[in-house]
């Protein structure tokens, strides 16, 4: 009894050893955990791409597509479907708040957002931008460092504008960004508080006309300056929206503002 009872211990922990075996060898697949439930954004890109997907493409942008393909890529590139989408719009607030989504492929398929179509510098770098998705297949992370090191070549080549900066100068930059709006718009409030008060005083029965043109050319002065500071804030969003551009093309946190307040 005792050596039957050593022989059935001995044969379960044989069987113990064999399963273990075989799963580390492949033959007998380890359990797989079931995936993350998708984001409101990914199920939303694949039924923007899904309704896409016995569509025609546009002329014009298969046209853009070739040329591209020719002068940046030595025609390396597969035929690819491309077509405007202004569902695009839809896909952008999910990711951040003010986010515009101007293009995304699925490498077989590259749809634009229609915003982009009158900006000819915005559409060269969003097409860019995809035809590089396109032609980096091999990298896991999706704007990873082959990607990075295609889009800077074709930047160097011209295919784009664009400005180079590390993502700490781009949190520095927009940090100044967003603090400068806020003195711009204070600035605003001051000075239609000015113009109240001068326009107040105007209509006096009896007002001081020298000490009012006074104040009026001060406020007249200012507003130019105000104007000013507002027309080299918008040049600085432009740069940063260049920055951005590069090398990944996303800027999740994008300003929602784009234009700052200018006085009259």
């Amino acid at each position: 009894m005792m050596r039957l009872l050593r022989v059935v211990v001995v044969g379960i922990l044989v069987g113990l050893g064999a399963a273990l075996l075989l799963r580390a060898s492949g033959r007998f697949p380890a359990r797989r955990e079931p995936p993350p439930p998708k984001t409101a954004e990914e199920q939303r890109t694949e039924e923007i791409f899904r309704s896409n997907g016995n569509q025609p493409t546009d002329p014009e942008l298969a046209s853009a597509y070739q040329a591209y393909n020719a002068q940046y890529f030595e025609n390396r590139l597969p035929v690819v479907r491309l077509r405007w989408e202004p569902r695009l719009d839809e896909i952008g607030p999910l990711i951040a708040e003010g986010f515009r989504m101007d293009g995304i492929t699925n490498r077989q398929l590259i749809l634009l957002n229609p915003a982009i179509r009158d900006d000819q510098e915005e559409f060269r770098r969003v097409l860019s931008h995809e035809m590089v998705h396109v032609a980096v297949v091999t990298e896991q992370q999706s704007h990873g460092p082959i990607f990075q090191g295609y889009l800077r070549q074709l930047l160097d080549k011209g295919a784009f504008t664009g400005v180079v900066a590390t993502d700490a100068e781009k949190q520095e930059r927009r940090r100044y960004l967003e603090r400068r709006e806020v003195e711009l718009g204070k600035e605003a409030i001051s000075l239609e508080q000015t113009k109240a008060a001068i326009e107040q005083e105007s209509r006096a029965p009896d007002p001081a006309v020298e000490a009012l043109n006074a104040r009026i050319v001060n406020y007249n002065a200012q507003v130019r300056r105000h104007n000013d500071a507002v027309v080299a804030f918008n040049r600085d969003i432009e740069e940063y929206n260049q920055m951005v551009s590069y090398p990944d093309g996303l800027d999740r946190e994008r300003l929602a503002k784009r234009q700052g307040v200018s006085v009259s």
